[in-house]
């Protein structure tokens, strides 16, 4: 799902139909994600609540809402899969809460992301050398901060406020850039993530509330 998730987002540089069905390529994925993890759900209303806790459940549950309802509003406006379903509503409408949720959701995915890999980095960390592990925090450093200068370029907070109703690439431009772009600015994200999640951590072992 990570690395379909900026193919997604370059929706009018892999054409339409390719949209389409990456897309439903998501929602499957999402669903054997669910499957396989399907003691997340059992657990969910069990045990005490910390507000790490709550705010990582939170993420969760709105992301599976949102990955479940996102793909009913892009298969009402399909043109290649379903044909001619839209209930009653405008394309207009339609499009513009598909592209702006599209957004939300790619910043949820990401924080998803930051939060459920905190762990695997830090047996990373351990497992490699000290100098190892700084190269790599250095690396991620650098990413984050191209990954702040893309989120600026690709005008990515309008979309998340919903100012832009239409999707514009320059054809010409480089499909390349465009991901590594996307993927900088996921890396962004879930760095911050994973380093609020580590400070939340910290403190709650400290018998402090945030």
């Amino acid at each position: 799902m990570i690395l379909a998730l900026p193919l997604l987002m370059a929706y009018s540089l892999i054409g339409e139909k390719n949209h389409e069905l990456l897309g439903v390529c998501m929602f499957a994925l999402f669903a054997a994600h669910h499957i396989v993890n399907r003691r997340w759900w059992r657990a969910l209303f069990k045990g005490r609540y910390s507000p790490v806790r709550a705010f990582s459940a939170a993420v969760d549950v709105l992301l599976a809402i949102y990955m479940v309802t996102q793909p009913v509003s892009g298969l009402l406006m399909s043109k290649h899969i379903l044909v001619d379903v839209t209930l009653g509503a405008s394309a207009a409408d339609l499009r513009s809460v598909h592209m702006g949720f599209a957004y939300w959701g790619f910043v949820l995915l990401s924080v998803h992301m930051g939060l459920h890999t905190a762990s695997i980095v830090a047996k990373l960390t351990k497992a490699v050398s000290q100098r190892t592990a700084k190269a790599f925090s250095v690396l991620f450093a650098i990413i984050s901060a191209y990954g702040a200068f893309a989120f600026i370029r690709r005008g990515i907070a309008d979309y998340l406020l919903f100012r832009v109703q239409f999707a514009y690439f320059d054809p010409s431009a480089s499909r390349v850039l465009f991901l590594l772009d996307y993927v900088a600015v996921m890396v962004l994200v879930a760095t911050i993530t994973n380093l609020l999640h580590k400070a939340g951590k910290k403190q709650l072992r400290g018998g402090k509330q945030i």
